[in-house]
């Protein structure tokens, strides 16, 4: 179609040509070369555009998208404790896969359940992506690159038994949680117990823990309807745990796992028994005498007891528990209207008390303290359904969720170091953890200059000293 006269008529620069597209005429610029003898003409690119009359100088090069004001705070204060995992990740994985599992983990401990789809836009707007360039985490780059890792299973557990091998001596609490998981592939979603009671499959979630940092040691996911005495001993066995003592909950009692580890040299375990064990009565494990001495209060009263096999028996009374659970039983009794003298009389003994098994001979101090210290497995649980909203499995394959649970057990050792860190600094006590991060999204850096350096954004003051006291 032939260009309209009255746009050929404006004025623009010289050697250039109107062209005609869509609706619109740009403006080229164009030489000319000579190829056997004659010049041809050539165009140069775009210059401008005839807009309402008048010509408009400009290009349409298209730039690529950058984004100059990121988000600093969150990032840099989860980046400060966690970026020792990329060491140890790097031990296993090639770098590129190293640091992909890591900034993944990183933006989830620092953002919360950032879905697959939305880890892209997070990473450019924040300054991970400054501070770990060109990672790719577009959605189907994540989506095959989870099924990859979950495939190479073995390098997951070399991982871990990196993690189990580097924590020697101490004690390692072992605990279990459910999660909901309804996939229609794959065969780890399975009705548990309590899962069968509320309509919906789980995953079930092992892990070890350092009691005392609350840091978790490894993890692993198993079926929702796998058994915690069957999960154990695979557990055990898979990770090599070779050392400590692992504490228990009364729902891991495994005898068969138990004969494994009486043949380990260094590697011990503490368990309770449940209350209608028969060791309980036969040991007269119900009546113990000797004062705790050494335990805050100094009222807890112990029996130690060598059984016949060789093993040990360790039972605890607390008078103020026991107290409290006889009036209960008494109340909830009478409330029932079934008080019965007999029960009760059977009951009696066993309120407060809580009774151990052990192949090792330890100082009951120690038996006590090792198990009050698995109370903060709890606290682990809840950061990982709460501050990093993990609650349910988004992944449909077997590979898929390996990959995923390790990404998810990285975020909850970055959570961990991070919440240690505020109540180390007793910033617990004036803020929520939620309302740290809160405050932390505040604090941002900006660029004004194309390629210029990043300073920081303008901040209020309490933000400012929040900022100072955690060092980021």
């Amino acid at each position: 179609m032939a260009i309209p006269k009255e746009i050929l008529a404006v004025s623009r620069p010289k050697s250039t040509v109107v062209r005609q597209r869509g609706n619109r005429y740009v403006v080229i610029k164009r030489t000319s070369k000579r190829v056997n003898g004659k010049p041809i003409p050539v165009d140069l690119g775009t210059v401008g555009e005839i807009v309402n009359g008048e010509f408009v100088e400009g290009t349409y090069t298209r730039k690529k998208c950058k984004v100059d004001i990121k988000d600093y705070g969150e990032v840099a204060l989860c980046d400060k404790f966690g970026k020792g995992l990329l060491h140890e990740l790097a031990k296993v994985w090639n770098l590129d896969d190293a640091k992909r599992l890591y900034v993944i983990a990183l933006l989830r401990a620092a953002y919360g359940d950032i879905v697959n789809r939305d880890l892209q836009i997070q990473y450019l707007c924040s300054f991970a992506s400054e501070l770990y360039p060109d990672v790719h985490l577009s959605e189907q780059a994540v989506a095959g690159f989870l099924v990859k890792i979950g495939k190479a299973y073995s390098l997951i557990c070399e991982f871990m038994r990196n993690r189990v091998g580097a924590f020697t001596g101490g004690n390692m609490v072992i605990d279990g949680m459910l999660k909901d998981y309804n996939a229609k592939t794959g065969s780890l979603s399975e009705f548990s117990r309590k899962g069968a009671k509320k309509g919906s499959k789980d995953i079930s979630l092992l892990y070890a823990f350092n009691p005392i940092t609350k840091e978790p040691i490894a993890a692993k996911p198993y079926a929702g309807n796998m058994l915690d005495q069957t999960a154990i001993d695979d557990f055990v066995a898979e990770y090599e745990i070779k050392n400590g003592l692992m504490v228990f909950d009364k729902g891991f009692y495994n005898e068969k796992l138990f004969e494994k580890v009486d043949k380990i040299e260094g590697l011990d375990y503490l368990i309770p028994l449940k209350q209608n064990s028969a060791f309980i009565k036969n040991y007269k494990m119900d009546e113990p005498m000797m004062p705790l001495k050494g335990y805050k209060d100094g009222t807890i009263l112990y029996k130690k007891v060598r059984m016949s096999n060789g093993k040990y028996l360790y039972s605890f009374r607390d008078p103020k528990a026991a107290s409290e659970q006889e009036i209960g039983y008494v109340q909830h009794a009478n409330k029932k209207d079934n008080f019965n003298a007999e029960n009760y009389k059977e009951k009696k003994s066993l309120f407060g008390l809580i009774v151990f098994k052990s192949k090792a001979d330890l100082d009951p101090l120690v038996v006590y303290l090792a198990y009050s210290q698995r109370w903060p497995v709890e606290t682990l649980f809840w950061l990982y359904k709460n501050i990093i909203d993990r609650d349910t499995v988004n992944v449909h394959s077997d590979y898929s969720v390996y990959a995923t649970e390790l990404i998810n057990f990285l975020s909850v050792v970055i959570t961990t170091r991070v919440k240690n860190e505020f109540i180390k600094l007793e910033l617990n006590k004036k803020y929520s953890y939620k309302e740290i991060f809160r405050y932390l999204s505040k604090y941002k850096k900006v660029r004004t200059k194309e390629g210029g350096k990043w300073s920081i954004a303008t901040m209020l003051k309490y933000i400012e000293e929040l900022v100072a006291a955690l060092g980021v």
